[in-house]
């Protein structure tokens, strides 16, 4: 087996690399868990976390039982140890593991966690080491795997001959997986954090859409990193860039945490972030700057802007920011009707405004009353507009994979009860109900029902048996999907599979 490289810090400050380099020793903290081999699996040493930081978030716990798990089961003989060191900031030491981990019940507290090392070199320059092995050093863990760009091979390497041989290829920043995130986060200064699109950020993990899975593994997998997102990237639309920041590590023995995070950068825990909900700020409308006009515009500015860009209605701020209300055809119409219209300030109107993080199906009457409605930032300035016209588009974009869907089961349910009977359908089903007919099946049923070649024939429909059955495990997988509540847009991948699929059935089955 290839051995591999871990990175074990010792301690926030420093305070165990004395005893480690003396000893012979990688040593960490946690001491209230006793001995980690104990513990079967990760759930019962996270269960164990709960219990002795019962007021810590559950994504510093989440962040502590992937390391503990690490020292006690994943690092390996033979594997390197890089342990950077804060009493001497431009070096670090470097060994190999000789022996397993365990638990010494007699050392000082902070001290008892321990797997034994051969040191190979203890005053290593960091100038030694190339830029991008250095970034993979600065991960925010106390103990976590040194893997990309060949990190395993240059730093043994390096404790051999005191050079870094470098990566075999020109190394670049392209995030594609959890481990470039957590590098180039890593890399980032804490007072300017990494910054990406929730779109990327889910990319990945190959998601596209945040639905209640794929936002319980980013969750689960980001505090498993060390890392968190601020703001949240369960809000706001999918382009809107989030923060990538750390979870406090290794408790403090004195009780503080966070302690050299910027005092303006919160940190949420990611198990604790709101549920995935239909918020004014997942539509993209609410995150496009507003077109606005001051008060004291001349009136033709408004309208020429209004007719270049076919708005109906412009926010009015003043110079300082502040919000007066809208100007709209209607408006404009109105203040006419009782006089000259010289200046923006002549037709203004009240508008509504909402929170970036208010439900939208709350306040659905009001929008297609008034037309529209302007949504503040969480800062409190005015991000953008949602009309009428903007509601339109999302609830059909949100209906229409349903209707391919529910089209291409009545399809499949003719078809099906044309052929089969009630009681070889049953064959089929996995519940304990029995199938009175084709409308009882999912869509999994038919995939059983339909993948024996003797079914097939019986279909006769001129297609391919594989690519069908492909196609329709793809629909099966959109569809469970969308039984899941997600706020974003379908995939047009997910559109263009459904597409395909209703357009293959109306082909062989062309009645309405």
């Amino acid at each position: 087996m290839t051995s591999r490289a871990w990175l074990v810090r010792g301690g926030r400050n420093g305070e165990r690399e004395e005893a480690a380099l003396r000893e012979g020793l990688a040593i960490t903290g946690w001491d209230e868990l006793g001995d980690l081999t104990e513990y079967e699996n990760k759930e019962q040493i996270l269960s164990h976390l709960c219990q002795v930081y019962p007021n810590r978030k559950k994504a510093s716990l989440t962040t502590w039982t992937g390391q503990l798990w690490r020292l006690s089961r994943e690092i390996q003989l033979g594997d390197h140890i890089v342990m950077p060191l804060k009493t001497k900031p431009q070096q670090l030491s470097i060994g190999r593991v000789v022996g397993p981990y365990k638990f010494r019940h007699d050392a000082p507290p902070q001290f008892k966690n321990a797997i034994e090392v051969e040191w190979l070199s203890v005053n290593t320059p960091r100038a030694a080491v190339e830029q991008d092995l250095l970034d993979s050093m600065g991960s925010l863990l106390t103990i976590c795997e040194l893997s990309r760009f060949d990190a395993a091979n240059r730093i043994a390497k390096l404790a051999e001959t005191g050079a870094d041989p470098g990566p075999s290829r020109k190394s670049e920043w392209d995030i594609r997986t959890p481990k470039d995130l957590i590098e180039k986060a890593a890399s980032a200064p804490r007072a300017y954090p990494m910054r990406i699109s929730i779109r990327d950020l889910l990319s990945c993990w190959d998601q596209a859409r945040r639905t209640p899975s794929s936002v319980a593994l980013v969750e689960r997998e980001l505090a498993e990193l060390g890392l968190t997102t601020s703001p949240p990237f369960t809000e706001g639309w999918l382009d809107n860039l989030v923060s990538i920041i750390p979870i406090e590590d290794e408790p403090d023995p004195s009780g503080s945490s966070n302690e050299d995070l910027p005092q303006d950068m919160g940190v949420e825990s990611a198990t604790d972030f709101p549920e995935v909900s239909l918020t004014f700020g997942v539509l993209q409308p609410s995150n496009k700057e507003v077109a606005s006009v001051k008060p004291e515009d001349d009136i033709n500015v408004a309208l020429t802007f209004m007719v270049a860009e076919r708005y109906s209605q412009l926010a009015v701020i003043d110079c300082s920011g502040n919000f007066h209300g809208a100007v709209s055809w209607e408006s404009i119409g109105t203040a006419r009707m009782s006089g000259p219209v010289r200046k923006v300030e002549d037709a203004i109107t009240s508008a509504m405004v909402v929170d970036f993080n208010d439900h939208l199906l709350t306040h659905i009457s009001e929008i297609y009353r008034n037309g529209y409605v302007f949504v503040w930032n969480r800062d409190r300035t005015m991000g953008g507009v949602v009309t009428a016209s903007d509601l339109t588009n999302q609830f059909g974009a949100l209906a229409r994979p349903f209707v391919l869907i529910e089209e291409a089961e009545r399809r499949l349910r003719r078809r099906v009860d044309a052929v089969f009977a009630a009681e070889e359908l049953n064959k089929y089903t996995r519940t304990r109900k029995s199938a009175e007919s084709a409308a009882d099946l999912t869509i999994g049923n038919y995939l059983h029902l339909l993948r024996p070649v003797e079914n097939w024939r019986r279909i006769a429909w001129p297609l391919d048996h594989d690519m069908f059955l492909e196609t329709l495990e793809e629909v099966r997988k959109i569809r469970n999907e969308l039984m899941h509540f997600a706020p974003d847009p379908v995939t047009k991948e997910q559109f263009d599979t459904l597409d395909k699929f209703v357009r293959l059935l109306r082909a062989v089955d062309p009645y309405m």
